[in-house]
C-alpha cells in the first residue's frame, strides 16, 4: 500500500456500478484515498469544475458525453492531473485520439479481476510512489 499523509482525491467515472465498486475497493486497498464517482462524461466535467481531483479514472463508453469527449474538456480544466482511461476498447484510432487529448495511461477493464487489480496498483505506483510517506 502506498502511504500518504492526506487522502488522494480520486474521481472515478464509469456508468457501470459494479466497476465503480470494484475499482473503488482496489483503490482503497492500495492507497489512502477518497473516491468520488460519476456515471457519465458530463457529470465528470461538472465534478472537475467544482472540485480538485488528483487522479481521474475515466471510462470511454458512457451515455450522454463519452470518455473521449470528456477527456479533452477535463484536460483543459485539469492540465496536470493524471487521467487514466478505463476501457474495453482496443481500437487504435480511439487510443490515439485519447493520447492526443492527453490521456496519461490506459487500463483494460475486460480482463480477469486479479489482472485489473494488478494494473490499477501498478498505475498508482507509477503516479504516486515518489510522494513522501505518511509519518
Amino acid at each position: 500500500m502506498i502511504n500518504r499523509a492526506h487522502p488522494l482525491r480520486v474521481l472515478l467515472v464509469d456508468d457501470e456500478t459494479y466497476m465503480q465498486v470494484f475499482v473503488g475497493r482496489v483503490l482503497a486497498s492500495s492507497i489512502n484515498c477518497t473516491v468520488t464517482t460519476a456515471r457519465d462524461g458530463q457529470a465528470a466535467i461538472d465534478q472537475c469544475e467544482k472540485s480538485d481531483p488528483q487522479l481521474i479514472i475515466l471510462d470511454i463508453n458512457m451515455p450522454r458525453v463519452d470518455g473521449v469527449q470528456a477527456l479533452g474538456r477535463i484536460r483543459a480544466l485539469k492540465p496536470d492531473v493524471p487521467i487514466v482511461m478505463l476501457t474495453s476498447i482496443s481500437e487504435e484510432a480511439v487510443v490515439e485520439e485519447c493520447v492526443t487529448k492527453g490521456a496519461s495511461a490506459f487500463i483494460r477493464k475486460d480482463v480477469r479481476a486479479d489482472l485489473l487489480q494488478t494494473e490499477l496498483q501498478e498505475m498508482l505506483q507509477q503516479f504516486f510512489s515518489d510522494e513522501k510517506a505518511a509519518p
